[in-house]
């Protein structure tokens, strides 16, 4: 016997779970047994909703009585019967469903992609290196004294450790939303953006330096403000499947909050007013145009270079 029709139960992202053939009419859905579409829903009687044909390729939905009722996407107002069209969505209970004809059209097949550059986990491997290696080099760089070339390693390996929890709680969330953890993928955003902020920050700050302009330097904020939103959108893309512009109103509306809260708290505890800034990156002790000498060498230099002078000021 070939169906007459399919009740398909619907996730929240439109997505078809689980699909149910429709042998006769009418089809009782519900808790119970005896149901032809049985559906565990604690929100559903045993015997919820009757389904029948209607004009026009449609089906009359009612429900028997019960107490939760129905209602049809997107609306919520419960009722107690309804004519549907194979796009429509019921809601009983917690659970939404449709029913289409066995004749209902699909879309087209889609052509195979390949997998996105930044989902491969080799990207992210590399990523990640290259995150650990800036690092190490940055804080190599702004070190001053000898003794102090190796205790910049354990911040380092911190901040780390930082990415990588920030990294398993957005996988987490992607497998609890979409049964994909997409590790790579969100290793890959959190890197590269890391990465973006670390480049733009150095050079922002170089800038700053050699045109003395200190307005340069604030430009710093919105751009690590964008790429904190950027990087928030393509985390939360991965795990929602709302509209683009959602996504990156979100991400933005986030960013703005943390950042303006950052400001504000640098404002209120900036007490050193009039106290002189600098660059730690700029010609640090580890990285000298000329190779210095000691005290003592200096001091007998310069001793030598009086006498000279002294010698020089006598036969004038």
């Amino acid at each position: 016997m070939e169906p007459l029709a399919f009740v398909e139960i619907v996730d929240r992202h439109g997505d078809v779970t689980v699909r149910h053939a429709v042998y006769r009419w009418p089809c009782r859905i519900g808790r119970g047994y005896d149901a032809d579409v049985i559906i565990d829903d604690p929100y559903i009687a045993p015997a919820h909703l009757v389904i029948e044909p209607a004009a026009d390729t449609g089906y009359s939905v009612s429900s028997t009585g019960t107490l939760n009722g129905l209602s049809v996407r997107p609306g919520n107002e419960r009722v107690s019967a309804a004519t549907i069209g194979p796009d429509d969505l019921v809601r009983i209970g917690h659970t939404q469903l449709r029913v289409r004809p066995r004749g209902h059209a699909v879309a087209a097949e889609r052509p195979m992609r390949a997998v996105a550059l930044y989902r491969r986990p080799i990207v992210f491997v590399a990523l990640a290196a290259l995150v650990l290696a800036v690092m190490l080099a940055n804080g190599w760089v702004r070190t001053f004294e000898e003794e102090e070339k190796y205790t910049f390693v354990a911040p380092v390996l911190a901040f780390a450790a930082g990415i990588a929890v920030w990294i398993s709680i957005w996988s987490f969330v992607s497998s609890a939303v979409g049964r994909t953890p997409n590790f790579a993928a969100h290793g890959s955003i959190a890197c590269a953006a890391f990465l973006a902020v670390m480049a733009l920050d150095s050079a922002l700050e170089y800038l700053e330096f050699a045109f003395d302009q200190g307005w340069i330097g604030w430009v710093a904020i919105p751009a690590a403000a964008a790429v904190l939103a950027y990087m928030l959108f393509r985390h939360l893309l991965l795990n929602s499947r709302a509209r683009r512009r959602t996504l990156g109103l979100v991400g933005t509306g986030i960013s703005v909050l943390l950042f303006g809260g950052a400001l504000a708290l640098t404002w209120l505890l900036d007490v050193d007013e009039g106290s002189q800034e600098y660059s730690a990156a700029i010609k640090p002790a580890s990285v000298l145009v000329a190779r210095g000498v000691t005290l003592d060498t200096f001091m007998n230099d310069a001793q030598t270079l009086k006498a000279k002078v002294d010698a020089l000021n006598r036969k004038q």
